[in-house]
């Protein structure tokens, strides 16, 4: 039985656990959601109501014990500034499960965890526009090697058949 067993552990020993479920908060309070098992999501929410529970006092107290559980400034300076005036009129209940559906590999049932209102600009504070536009750096990256590509393509094209018409020339 499972008296008094309030946490879950997920196979893993204790600070793998731990550092896994920090980089789920902080995942949580940068982006607004994140798309984990079921599990862990009851889990992080857990942890997650706690924190932004403290978030909401605004002091050099909470400030000082969210940066001991976060140990970045800009994580700490986003969840006070823009998470926690979101949910002024509330005390509970920061995080909703979303059921997804399930995991082709292993059949794991996948959730998403969102906070209920999230701001505006996602994103930390110290990097908000590189932070959203990740992907768009991407695409455009992959559009400037496709680009190249073509060119240089192009250009060897074009500098093998002047090769050949004057060799037919002779």
């Amino acid at each position: 039985m499972r008296h008094r067993v309030k946490k879950s552990f997920f196979n893993r020993d204790t600070k793998h656990r731990q550092a896994m479920l920090k980089n789920c908060l902080r995942n949580l309070v940068v982006w607004g959601e994140i798309k984990t098992t079921h599990a862990k999501a009851k889990e992080i929410k857990r942890l997650s109501d706690k924190i932004i529970a403290q978030a909401l006092t605004n002091s050099v107290i909470s400030r000082h014990k969210l940066h001991q559980i976060f140990g970045k400034r800009d994580v700490v300076n986003t969840l006070i500034d823009r998470i926690a005036p979101a949910f002024k009129g509330r005390k509970s209940g920061f995080t909703r499960i979303v059921k997804i559906g399930r995991r082709r590999g292993d059949n794991a049932e996948l959730v998403k965890l969102e906070l209920v209102s999230k701001p505006e600009n996602l994103g930390s504070l110290k990097n908000p526009v590189e932070v959203q536009s990740v992907k768009a750096k991407k695409i455009v990256a992959s559009k400037k090697v496709k680009l190249v590509a073509k060119k240089s393509a192009a250009n060897k094209v074009v500098k093998e058949t002047p090769a050949i018409t004057k060799k037919k020339d002779k």
